[in-house]
C-alpha cells in the first residue's frame, strides 16, 4: 500500500490494476476493504488523522483505459 497511489475497490465493480482518477490524481485500484461494496473507494492515508482530515467526499471518477 502506497499513499497518494493505492484505493481500495469492489472488485466486481472496479478491477485490481485499474487505473483511476479521483479530482484530477490518479490512483490505483489495489486493495478492497472489507467495507469496500458497489460504487465505494477508499483512499490509502498513511495514518488515521490523515483519513479523518480528508473524510469522506463525493467525487465523479473516470478509469483510465
Amino acid at each position: 500500500l502506497v499513499e497518494g497511489r493505492t484505493i481500495a475497490v469492489d472488485p466486481k465493480v472496479i478491477p485490481y490494476g485499474s487505473r483511476v482518477v479521483i479530482n484530477g490524481h490518479t490512483y490505483v485500484a489495489e486493495d478492497c476493504g472489507g467495507g469496500i461494496k458497489g460504487k465505494r473507494i477508499d483512499v490509502f492515508f498513511a495514518t488515521h488523522s490523515e483519513a479523518n482530515r480528508f473524510g469522506v467526499q463525493y467525487a465523479d471518477i473516470y478509469i483510465k483505459k
